[in-house]
Order: structure tokens, then sequence, then C-alpha cells
């Protein structure tokens, strides 16, 4: 079981956020021009003479057996391409990185303004990094990085940032990341082949997607409300993203309005705009502040009483310790309409006719978001639920039997989906929304988003996106 002082400092994890906010700065080098030295992290506000509206996402290419993976940053700098002093990053006050549960998506991780200029290498150092593992027998095991790990990762070609906004994607491949010994994790080694760093402009609104400014599915509390627009804190992760809104905007669950926003609990759906701001299309309301949520992955189901190993969550009660541990969530009685299918903006609130979610199809290997309207409890204790919400995950294997808008994907003998449920096949479908980046074809290895459901007798997948 891990323990308090594998955590990082409430300081070290502040640091993390900007340096990764650096790692996606230097991806950049397919991009723009300019000059400048020094990055402001936080809302967006119009750049300073010789900056840039950037945002950062980051996302996880998986290992099958990870269940959690977290991390901080504690320093991070950009080195010049024409010589002299590393330009160090500014690192917001707090912050810690889960990946897993953003298998096949990026995520918004800084919305600030980047220095132009032009850049040859990232220098980081990444503390606490911390992970979950299921044995072959279904155990959760923690492991612990090592405290503190410097990298250097170098930029080819160059990473020059410009005066257009753009939008940075780390993708950290959790895989490349951990080491093994007879086929079972036994640490955590990030080396620069950890990261792969890319970038667009932000899409059109009606069109974009996870790696150019979608806003889809991101949790948060109100932080701040000004006149339309609002600010949150996102998860762990201690990202502070400033949305604005019109008379377009969607409010719903409890909040009507920006101004019933405050110390909110929120879902919020939106897209980034071509000056790089934030909008919010739709704001539902989770919980108030006095209530929480956690997100994870159903480990084991025992009558009505779900184990669910937390990888995400926000609220009263919930902090970063708590990430990678168990908790138990009795559902006996729960109102059927309390169970929700939480598609985002690609599904379109729609699923295909005859997959549900409810208190009879809930399988262990989903990911879920349990919502409470009390405090979270203490790691391995028993939450309260409001609302079950099913959400979007990551399942990667071999394909089989592939078809125009179906395929099958043959699990590794060490997924932690397999081996939570036993099933060895996932059916995929695809749908008109589906953001397909491969050929689907037998043999080929994808790794697919979407949700996950039971149908009795094996998982069905709705793909959002196949990479």
């Amino acid at each position: 079981m891990k323990t308090q002082n594998c955590k990082p400092s409430f300081n070290q994890v502040a640091r993390f956020l900007s340096a990764f906010m650096l790692i996606a700065l230097i991806a950049l080098a397919v991009g723009c021009g300019g000059g400048g030295s020094s990055i402001t992290a936080g809302p967006t506000p119009t750049p300073a003479a010789g900056t840039t509206s950037t945002q950062v996402r980051f996302g996880d290419a998986p290992a099958d057996s990870v269940i959690a993976f977290e991390v901080s940053v504690s320093s991070l700098s950009l080195t010049p391409a024409g010589g002299g002093s590393p330009v160090s990053v500014a690192v917001p006050a707090s912050n810690r990185i889960e990946l897993t549960h953003a298998s096949g998506k990026f995520e918004p991780f800084v919305a600030g303004n980047l220095p132009q200029g032009t850049f040859s290498a990232a220098n980081l150092t990444l503390v606490n990094s911390e992970l979950t593992f299921l044995s072959s027998a279904g155990t959760a095991v923690h492991i612990n990085g090592p405290a503190s790990a410097s990298i250097t990762v170098p930029l080819s070609p160059n990473l020059t940032i410009g005066s257009s906004p753009l939008v940075l994607n780390i993708d950290v491949n959790v895989g490349a990341s951990i080491t093994t010994a007879a086929g079972i994790v036994n640490g955590i080694a990030f080396t620069p082949a950890s990261f792969n760093i890319t970038s667009k402009a932000p899409g059109v609104a009606a069109n974009q997607e996870d790696d150019d400014g979608e806003i889809e599915d991101v949790q948060g509390t109100v932080t701040a409300v000004n006149g339309s627009s609002f600010t949150f804190k996102v998860g762990q992760t201690g990202s502070s993203l400033t949305f604005t809104t019109d008379a377009t905007t969607q409010f719903k669950d409890g909040v009507t309005s920006v101004a019933t926003l405050l110390n909110q609990v929120v879902t919020v759906q939106g897209f980034t705009k071509s000056d790089g701001s934030l909008f919010a299309k739709e704001v539902e309301g989770l919980e108030s502040n006095t209530g929480g949520e956690v997100e994870g992955l159903i480990t084991a189901i025992s009558g009505t009483t779900l184990t669910v190993n937390a990888n995400d969550g926000i609220g009263n009660g919930f902090d970063d310790t708590k990430i990678g541990e168990s908790f138990s969530v009795n559902i006996a009685g729960l109102n059927a309409s309390k169970f929700r299918v939480k598609g985002g903006n690609g599904f379109g609130g729609q699923v295909p006719a005859g997959l549900t979610f409810s208190a009879t199809t809930i399988h262990q290997g989903q990911r879920i978001e349990v919502d409470t309207d009390v405090a979270v409890p203490p790691a391995n204790g028993a939450i309260s639920p409001d609302k079950i919400n099913l959400q979007q995950q990551g399942v990667s294997g071999v394909v089989a039997n592939a078809a125009a808008n179906t395929f099958d994907i043959n699990l590794a003998t060490d997924s932690a989906l397999r081996t939570i449920s036993g099933q060895t096949v996932v059916h995929v479908t695809k749908t008109s929304s589906t953001d397909s980046r491969v050929t689907v074809a037998n043999g080929g290895t994808v790794q697919v988003r979407g949700l996950l459901f039971w149908n009795g007798t094996s998982w069905q997948l709705v793909a959002r996106r196949i990479r």
C-alpha cells in the first residue's frame, strides 16, 4: 500500500504543470517564428509583446496493465537555439498529472502565453512518479519511481514559436516509461522517448478534435466568476482554465448561469476560439462545494458494491494522495435516472440502440465517475453515490474481423481489462462521429477511446477516436 510520503509536496506538484507546458512548447518545432524569453502560466489574457497565446494538452499512450500513472515536474526550461542560458518556465502553484484516464485523448493542461523564439531542447526534472498496475491475479500493486529524474529532450527540428495561437499536444508514452522483469512491471524510467509532442492551430469550432482545441468532458471546481466568464481548477492537475460564455451556452443540472457557478463542481464541453481563448458550449453541474467526484476503474463487483480504483477526482475531500487508491461504492437503491452516459461532444449525447448503462449492466472493467453530495472519504472508504456516470476510456490491442464499421480487438495477456473482466475480446463499432486516424486492418495494433458497454455476454465499445 502506498503511503503519504511517496506523494510530492504541494510545491513540487505545482512545478510540474509548467514543466509539461515546456515540453509541449518543445514540440512546437513544427511551427511558427518570433522572439521572447519567458512563459506566463494561467488563464489566457491578451499576450504581451513577444509572447503567443498557447494551450498545452497532455495525453497517454498506455501500458496494458497500468491502471494509474501519476507524476509531477519540479523544473522546466528551454534551451535557445542560438545559445545562451536556458529560459525558465514559471510553474503554477499546484499540479499532479494522472495519465491513464487520458488514454487516447489529449486533455487541456495549461492555457497561457508562451515566448516567441527558436529553441533546440527542453530540460525538465520529473519528480515523485508513481504507478499502479494489476498483477495477473488482479491485485493492485503500487510502485514509486525515482525521487527525481532530470531529462533533456532534443528538439529536431528546432522549436519555433511564432505569433499565431497554438494547441500543443504532449503524448506521454507510459509503456516507454516503465521497466519490466519477466514481463512484470518493476520500475519507472523516463527518457526522451517517453514524450511525443505535436502542435496544431485551433481548428474550426464545429469540427475540432482533442488535438486542435476541442473541450470535451472536462471536470473542475469553479474558483472565480467575472461577468460572462468563469475560471475553474481541473481535477488534480492544478490547471486553471478560463472560459467565456454567451447566450448560446447551455447550463444544466443545478446551474443556470455564470452567476450560479462559484464553488460548484462542473463538467464543461466547448472549444478553442481562433484567438486561443476557451469557450463553454455547455456547463453541467455535478455537485456543490460540499460534495465531490471520483473517476476510476471498476476493478470488482460484489452484489451491489463496486470497488473503484481512483485515477482522478475533484471537490470536497479529494486530493492527489487518493489517486491509485480504492474505494467502495454501494449502488443499492440508486434510482435508474442516476445512471448516466457521459459521451461528451463526440457522441452528441446518443449511443447505438440496444446498449445501456444501468444497475444491471454495469460491469467490472468500465471506467466511471462517481458523484457524491458529501465529502469523499479517506482511501479504502465507502463513497455514498449521488450519480454514477459511464465515462470514455482507452482500449488497445490487435485487430481481428475488420469490416466497414466494426472490428474486434484482441486484448493483450497483461491487459488490465482482460484481467478484471476475464474477457479476451472487445467488439468495436464506429459511428459517423468517430475520429479515425489510422487504417484499421486485421493484425494491426490500434488504440481506441470510447464508451465501453457490457451487453450481458461481451464488451461492446462505441469508438470516439481510433489511433
